[in-house]
């Protein structure tokens, strides 16, 4: 897939999410397979004006093109940290216009931009202007139910130079729940002449093809579907036939969370580690016999070796699925 001057082998990409998309999920979804990942959002505000320093613009063993998500209302601050993420190895930068938190929207960030689209084209051209590698864009169906202006944001930051665009299709209002609304993906895959990544309830291959057959969009993004799976951008991969292999289905999932749990520790401090990563676990026992009792005494642990080892009793020869 051709993203502005970034071509992807292939057209499926992890979805950024807030505490989850850190550098070791990132580099285990990747070393399954996948076309592009998304970093977790990064405050513009925080990186172009106080000059903070964001853990999640590592790319430490990184091996598919990283794009990094910013934030903020700002044109001239965006720009200026857009400007600096793309000093920092970003493949392209992408600007969040649909995270629905109440903290992020609150400031007029986020999904709040679908509600604004002066603000959102000048954020986006004011970007443009300072990149040279790609720019796309992330957005929802719409505010609410009631109003869902996403062809026509799309068609407004493809005027300011935005190289794609992804589409959640459900409205702030709905979050995370619900179906998705594949309609709200085909009239915005109608409405520009741009890639369309078609996102939300992707949570298995047919999911993936149905948001391909229904919306016409150029590629899918999973999110909440890799949770516990991440080899599931992998079987999209082999299934479309964008790469070879995919999920190795005899692997050992413990041997899976071993290596996402080195990752972590590897990355930053033992304390946020182990947190990160019982959440992880949750996610990869759901469904599994005895899980809700494996969460409750994992979530108790403190030591990283103990919950290691509380690891390996509990998921014994469980294979990835």
């Amino acid at each position: 897939m051709k993203i502005g001057n970034l071509e992807t082998a292939g057209s499926v990409f992890l979805a950024p999410m807030a505490g989850v998309t850190d550098p070791p999920f990132r580099r285990i979804v990747q070393s399954f397979g996948v076309s592009a990942v998304w970093t977790e959002m990064i405050s513009a505000h925080g990186l172009g004006v106080r000059g903070e320093a964001f853990a999640t613009m590592d790319l430490t063993g990184h091996s598919v093109p990283t794009v990094f998500q910013v934030y903020g209302v700002d044109p001239a601050v965006m720009a200026e940290a857009a400007r600096v993420l793309q000093g920092c190895g970003a493949a392209a930068v992408d600007v969040n216009m649909g995270c629905p938190a109440k903290k992020i929207v609150k400031t007029g960030a986020g999904a709040a931009l679908m509600q604004d689209l002066p603000r959102a084209a000048r954020i986006v051209a004011a970007v443009r202007r300072v990149l040279q590698i790609p720019l796309t864009v992330k957005i929802r169906s719409g505010w609410d139910e009631s109003t869902r202006t996403a062809a026509a944001l799309a068609r407004a930051v493809e005027a300011e130079g935005a190289d794609a665009i992804t589409v959640h299709a459900r409205s702030r209002s709905r979050k995370h729940s619900g179906p998705a609304s594949a309609d709200v993906v085909a009239e915005v895959k109608e409405a520009v002449t741009i890639p369309v990544i078609g996102n939300g309830g992707i949570r298995n291959v047919g999911d993936a093809r149905a948001m391909i057959e229904q919306t016409g969009c150029d590629g899918v993004m999973i999110g909440q579907g890799a949770l516990g799976r991440p080899w599931l951008p992998a079987m999209v991969l082999g299934f479309f036939a964008s790469a070879r292999g995919g999920a190795k289905r005899s692997k050992l999932l413990i041997d899976v969370i071993e290596e996402h749990y080195r990752y972590q520790l590897e990355w930053i401090d033992l304390q946020t580690a182990v947190r990160r990563m019982r959440k992880h676990l949750a996610w990869y026992s759901k469904g599994l016999p005895g899980s809700p009792e494996f969460r409750r005494s994992v979530f108790h642990v403190e030591d990283p070796n103990q919950v290691l080892e509380s690891a390996r009793g509990f998921f014994g020869e469980a294979v990835v699925s």
